[in-house]
C-alpha cells in the first residue's frame, strides 16, 4: 500500500470554484509524505456507466465523487478524504495508515460519523489495494447500482454509509442493520478496522454544535452535503463560507457565550412585527420542556 491521498471535486459543476482549497493545504502541510492525487473534470470518465452518465446528466457531482472514489482505491490503494476534509494531525493520521499497512488482520480502515448512529464514514477510508470492502462498494457502483436503481440515490439513501453497512452485513454483522452505534472502541469487522467517531468525525452534520474531540482526532469533516440543495441559511453559510476547525471551535464559543446572555426576545421567538412566534416557542418546548420553562422564568425575572 503506498502512501496516497485521493481527493475529488468537479469543478465544472455546481458550486463550480472549488471552496475547499484551504482544506487541501493542510493535506499538504499536516502529510508531506504522501502522494495528493487530485480526481476531477480533467481525469475522470464520466460515460464509464449508466451510474457516472446519468449522474453527469442530472449536474451531481457529490454522486459521480461516489463511484470514483472506489474507483481510485482500487486502482492504487491508499486513503481517501472528502474534499470538505481538513487534516488536524497528521501525525496520528500516518500512525493509522503504519498499522494497516503493517496488519495482517485487516486490510482496510473507515470510521463513525456519529457516536448515536453509527454510519461508516464514507468520507474517509484507507485501504490496501485488493481490499474486500473496496471491490464490494466498486461493485455496486459499477454493475448493480448502474441501472434504474440510479433514481433512488437520494430518496432511498443509495450513498455510501449506507452501502457500507450492506458489506458488514454480507460479513455476517447482523448488529443495527450494520452500523456501528455507540461505538467507543475499534473494532474489526469484514477484515476492515472501523475507529470511533473522536477519529475522523468530530462534529456530526454542517452546523453540528457538539464535538467530539480527543488525542485521537486527525480529521475533520465539514459535511458540506453540496448533494443537498436547499439548506436553512446558517448551514449555507457554513458551505459557502467554510471555516477550519479551530475558527469553527472560536464560533461555537462565540454562539455560545451569545446565547448565555440572551432572553426568548432576542433568540428568534419574535416575528418581524414584535409579536411572540408561539408555534416557535410550542416547538421548542416540546423538544426541551426543561429549559423551554427555563428560558421563560429567566425572561419573566427580567421583567
Amino acid at each position: 500500500m503506498e502512501k496516497i491521498l485521493h481527493r475529488v471535486y468537479f469543478e465544472n459543476y455546481r458550486p463550480f470554484k472549488d471552496p475547499f482549497l484551504h482544506y487541501l493545504e493542510t493535506w499538504y502541510r499536516e502529510l508531506p509524505q504522501y502522494q495528493v492525487m487530485r480526481w476531477g473534470k480533467d481525469n475522470v470518465d464520466v460515460t464509464i456507466n449508466d451510474w457516472m452518465k446519468r449522474s453527469a446528466e442530472a449536474n451531481d457531482p457529490v454522486f459521480l465523487s461516489e463511484f470514483v472514489r472506489w474507483t481510485a482505491l482500487k486502482e492504487y490503494g491508499g486513503a481517501y478524504l472528502d474534499s470538505d476534509c481538513e487534516v488536524l494531525n497528521g501525525k496520528v493520521f500516518d500512525q493509522l495508515v503504519d498499522e494497516l499497512m503493517a496488519s495482517d488482520e485487516y486490510d482496510a480502515f473507515v470510521g463513525v460519523e456519529d457516536f448515536e448512529n453509527g454510519y461508516p464514514t464514507a468520507q474517509t477510508v484507507a485501504a490496501k489495494k485488493g481490499a474486500e470492502i473496496v471491490d464490494f462498494m466498486y461493485d455496486m457502483y459499477q454493475n448493480r447500482l448502474s441501472s434504474g436503481l440510479w433514481h433512488w440515490r437520494a430518496e432511498r439513501l443509495l450513498i455510501g454509509p449506507q452501502l457500507m453497512s450492506l458489506y458488514f452485513r454480507d460479513k455476517g454483522y447482523q448488529t443495527d442493520k450494520g452500523f456501528f452505534p455507540k461505538l467507543k472502541k475499534p473494532v474489526i469487522v469484514g477484515r476492515v478496522k472501523i475507529y470511533p467517531q473522536e477519529y475522523f468525525s468530530p462534529k456530526f452534520t454542517t452546523t453540528g454544535k457538539k464535538l467530539n474531540i480527543t488525542e485521537n482526532t486527525c480529521i475533520y469533516h465539514l459535511f458540506a452535503n453540496l448533494n443537498v440543495k436547499e439548506v436553512d441559511p446558517e448551514a449555507e453559510k457554513h458551505r459557502r463560507e467554510p471555516m477550519l476547525f479551530s475558527d469553527y471551535c472560536k464560533y461555537l464559543e462565540d454562539l455560545a457565550s451569545r446565547r448565555a446572555t440572551s432572553t426568548p426576545e432576542t433568540v428568534g421567538y419574535r416575528r418581524s412585527n414584535g409579536g411572540f412566534d408561539y408555534g416557535k416557542i410550542i416547538n421548542h418546548g416540546l423538544k426541551d420542556p426543561t429549559g423551554m420553562m427555563k428560558k421563560i422564568w429567566d425572561y419573566a425575572k427580567s421583567k
